[in-house]
C-alpha cells in the first residue's frame, strides 16, 4: 500500500506541473491539492511504520488511518467529481483502520482464518485505492 501511495504522490506531483502548463481552473487545482496533501501525509506515515512488528505501533497506525479518514471527510470540496474521490479516500482510510484492528485481533487470538480473511479485505481496499488514484489523477490533469 505504501508503494501505491508513493506512486500516487509521484503521479500527483506530475499533475501539479501539468496544471501550470495547461492552465487548469485554479479552484479545481487547489481542491486537488487539498486531497493530495492528505494522501501524501498518510503515505509518509504508512511508509515510516511499514516494517514494524510492535502491536502498539500498528494500532496507532490504525488510529492514524481513522484520523486521516476524518480529515479527508472534513475537507471543503465544492467540485462534485472531487467530492466522490474525497469520500472514496475517506472510506479507504477508514477501511484500512478497521482491517488493521481486526488483523491485530485475529493475530492475538491466533485466528488464522480471520487473519486471512482480513488480508483479502485489505487487498480489495488496495484495489479500490488504485482505482481512486488513477481516476483522480486523470481528472485532476484534465482541462
Amino acid at each position: 500500500m505504501a508503494n501505491l501511495a508513493q506512486k500516487f504522490l509521484t503521479i500527483c506531483l506530475s499533475a501539479t506541473v501539468g496544471f501550470s502548463t495547461f492552465g487548469c481552473v485554479e479552484t479545481k487545482f487547489s481542491q486537488c491539492q487539498k486531497i493530495i496533501e492528505i494522501t501524501k501525509n498518510i503515505a509518509k506515515e504508512s511508509q515510516n511504520n511499514r516494517q514494524t512488528t510492535d502491536i502498539k505501533k500498528v494500532l496507532q497506525m490504525a488510529d492514524t488511518f481513522e484520523e486521516t479518514a476524518e480529515e479527508m471527510k472534513n475537507l471543503r470540496i465544492q467540485d462534485e467529481k472531487l467530492m466522490q474521490y474525497q469520500i472514496g479516500f475517506a472510506e479507504v482510510y477508514r477501511g484500512n483502520a478497521q482491517a488493521t484492528r481486526e488483523f491485530v485481533d485475529a493475530l492475538q487470538k491466533k485466528d488464522i482464518a480471520k487473519a486471512k480473511l482480513t488480508q483479502k479485505r485489505v487487498q480489495q481496499i488496495g484495489k479500490k485505492e488504485q482505482e481512486l488514484v488513477s481516476n483522480m489523477n486523470s481528472y485532476c490533469q484534465g482541462n
